[in-house]
């Protein structure tokens, strides 16, 4: 029996298609017809009974017909394959089978949606032979696992809904040894990001189901309709999303400091509209109120600024925004750092989704130029003029913040003290530098710019933070 078991697990490795595909992309839009962004998307075959999930930012999906002849010389050739993992999706734990014809050492790689490592393990010497490795992640997201032995790779696509203790790799054992002589059976095999392999038909009853949130709440749209080859649709939520408003149930959020700050809804998510001015971590411990140079985590009162605390918050170094937390790409990012209960630092990723999805909007960019959306998440008051038409210091067109997000030009502070209170906003994220771990990423506005700027600075300048909620 373990036999037949572990020779039906290596054909899901080794099987071969004939490479019919269709291709279908999906888009999001609310009532009024501006952008979504979609949370994820159920895919059903209802004539072949099967079904996938392409998660954001995932809205693309290749399907390969999965019928097809199995090919011996492609499998006798391939000296390293991974099984799909099981279960997926999962929730914060799952296990991948390796098969491994050579013996050697073995890197295994978990790379995010935007192709940053999460997590790598080397395996110094695996024997020939099929191996279990047990996967924990603690992000909600899609992930590609590569495997890596003597020149050959093999991937395989993971979707996460979060739940896991950290990110890591466990070696669980060998589960026995390869065979090849075993019988056809249609079945899927591993898949790149972005692609699955299932049987098919064109003109098979389809049926899809968006999920998007609009004002915090999940809503649903399913089409049906037969497969074609390449297919594009628009899901059209009922709702109408209502940025600048209170976030729905949560219109203020207090922090350990019984600090009260305000909410705001931009797209789909929920944001603190005021810049963080907490003195204390969230476990009660207290943030020490550091120098120039400072490199433990400390905050920064430019009590000298014309703008009020209120508005203009503290200035954080990255290691007082993370509280001890590893770097995250994720989305959510899962780090709380110095937020309040509930509350995140986001990541690139999240502050990526705000960008996007300000940008998708027409009545929010400026001169019909999509960069230009600096003007509508900038507060009205406390920017330094400068008549640039589409910069947050330019009062004579439209106004100021229409998103409601409110960002303040508190300015920030580098390693030789420079301070540039109303002229710029900068904001942490909880993302380092992969190329260069001392740095970390941050979003800022000028006074100047029309962009919404992307950046990389020392983890030793100040700048403020915005938390998202959980």
């Amino acid at each position: 029996m373990k036999k037949i078991l572990l020779s039906i697990i290596l054909l899901s490795l080794c099987i071969g298609a004939f490479a019919q595909t269709a291709t279908l992309t999906f888009t999001g839009r609310d009532a009024t017809d501006r952008w979504v962004r979609l949370h994820h998307v159920v895919i059903t075959n209802q004539n072949q009974n099967w079904s996938e999930t392409v998660a954001w930012p995932d809205t693309v999906l290749t399907i390969e017909n999965g019928t097809g002849i199995y090919d011996v010389e492609t499998c006798h050739g391939a000296s390293l394959q991974l099984s799909p993992n099981q279960p997926n999706p999962f929730n914060g734990t799952t296990d991948v089978l390796l098969a491994a014809t050579d013996a050697g050492a073995v890197t295994l790689e978990i790379a995010d949606a935007y192709g940053r490592v999460v997590e790598t393990q080397n395996f110094a010497s695996l024997p020939i032979g099929i191996h279990q490795f047990r996967i924990t992640l603690s992000a909600t997201g899609t992930y590609v696992m590569t495997a890596r032995q003597n020149g050959k790779t093999a991937s395989i696509k993971m979707v996460n809904n979060g739940g896991g203790n950290g990110n890591g790799v466990e070696y669980m054992g060998s589960v026995g040894m390869p065979y090849y002589d075993i019988p056809t059976m249609p079945t899927s095999k591993s898949h790149t990001r972005g692609a699955v392999t299932h049987p098919f038909d064109l003109g098979d009853v389809m049926e899809y189901a968006g999920y998007a949130a609009i004002n915090g709440r999940m809503d649903t749209v399913i089409i049906s309709q037969p497969l074609a080859e390449s297919q594009e649709f628009v899901m059209t939520f009922e709702g109408v999303q209502t940025d600048g408003l209170p976030c729905s149930g949560i219109p203020t959020l207090t922090d350990i400091n019984s600090n009260v700050y305000n909410t705001v809804l931009v797209g789909s998510q929920c944001w603190m509209k005021e810049n963080l001015r907490v003195r204390k971590f969230p476990d009660n411990t207290e943030i020490a109120l550091g120098t120039y140079t400072s490199i433990d985590p400390y905050y920064y009162d430019d009590s000298e600024s014309d703008i009020p605390l209120a508005e203009r918050g503290y200035l954080y170094n990255w290691s007082a925004a993370m509280h001890g937390a590893a770097s995250s790409s994720a989305a959510p990012s899962g780090v709380q750092g110095v937020c309040p209960d509930g509350w995140h630092l986001p990541s690139e990723a999240e502050w990526e989704a705000l960008k996007e999805y300000v940008s998708a909007q027409p009545e929010y960019i400026c001169g019909g130029d999509t960069n230009n959306i600096a003007k509508v998440v900038a507060s009205e008051l406390w920017w330094d003029s400068y008549n640039g038409g589409c910069n947050p210091g330019d009062q004579r067109t439209s106004p100021n913040n229409a998103t409601g997000f409110s960002a303040v030009p508190a300015g920030t502070l580098g390693v030789y003290g420079y301070d540039d209170a109303g002229y710029s906003a900068h904001f942490w994220s909880a993302t380092e530098n992969s190329g260069y771990t001392a740095a970390a990423i941050y979003y800022s506005l000028d006074y100047d710019t029309s962009d919404f700027l992307w950046g990389t600075t020392v983890k030793e300048r100040r700048a403020s933070v915005r938390c998202l909620r959980d």
